[in-house]
């Protein structure tokens, strides 16, 4: 089977695959579930897993239909928490702990966002937050160095470049950012629809350039992650036999596609 590279026959080949690997997801669901290990990491882990499964499943019908540029924040979507997806069961209870501490705290500054700017509905925001926090357990107490865990992996949370160098894989970083350029207020959207001619006028398009098959082929490496980070997690391991044959489709056989924690 040949490498992948961005062209039509990966991207085809990307392609079918990932249509494989999205039914056998659902196939694996239809029925529920059994959780065979990590049952606390469980709940976000599968929901992120179903999040990266149903955006990767509306690229693939925006893309049929002809839409590039206008995929690509999602694109950036799937890479993110294909990313954060291994992150979280490797780092098992603690990253679970983290999540939390981070919802928390993203809660609080938009409660006080709210206030403010005015909003209406700011103080029945905050009586829910306060409810909320009421009814929670005491924050455990940890010993230094367990803070010192807490308070990285919540920064990796909200922080996707010093999770991917956690790991040793950096060079990912730079094809989020690029999808970040095409997902913000950048030159690179400014001029998606409109070229500059050579003779100084300014062509207009209906519809952005293509962007090549990078895209649909990143998509399908991070179905194809994100299925080897959650089947061992369900009782028979359901997407074992689909994890390998979509392997052998993109010829990654023999390539790590998880990253391993080295920092």
């Amino acid at each position: 089977m040949p490498t992948l590279a961005n062209d039509q026959e990966s991207a085809d080949r990307a392609r079918a695959t990932a249509a494989s690997l999205l039914k056998a997801a659902d196939a694996a669901i239809a029925n529920g579930v059994r959780v065979a290990d990590k049952v606390r990491v469980f709940g976000p882990v599968y929901s992120w897993w179903r999040l990266v499964c149903r955006t990767s499943e509306a690229v693939l019908l925006l893309t049929e239909r002809g839409f590039t540029l206008e995929a690509a924040p999602m694109v950036r979507n799937i890479l993110n928490h294909a990313y954060a997806i291994n992150w979280l069961v490797d780092n098992g209870d603690a990253a679970v702990d983290a999540l939390i501490a981070r919802g928390d705290e993203e809660r609080e500054a938009l409660c006080r966002k709210l206030e403010a700017t005015g909003w209406p509905n700011a103080a029945e925001f905050r009586a829910a937050l306060d409810q909320a926090a009421a009814q929670q357990p005491a924050p455990p107490v940890r010993t230094p160095a367990e803070q010192a865990l807490h308070d990285k992996l919540k920064h990796e949370l909200k922080n996707f470049y010093d999770m991917l160098d956690r790991y040793d894989v950096a060079e990912i970083y730079p094809v989020y950012s690029h999808l970040s350029s095409l997902s913000h207020t950048t030159i690179s959207t400014a001029s998606a629809y409109v070229e500059q001619m050579s003779d100084g006028s300014l062509q207009i398009r209906q519809e952005a350039a293509g962007l090549g098959h990078a895209d649909i082929i990143q998509l399908a490496l991070a179905l194809l992650q994100t299925a080897t980070v959650m089947s061992p997690l369900i009782d028979g391991d359901p997407l074992r036999a689909s994890i390998d044959e979509a392997a052998t489709e993109l010829g990654l056989e023999k390539t790590q596609l998880l990253p391993v924690r080295v920092r």
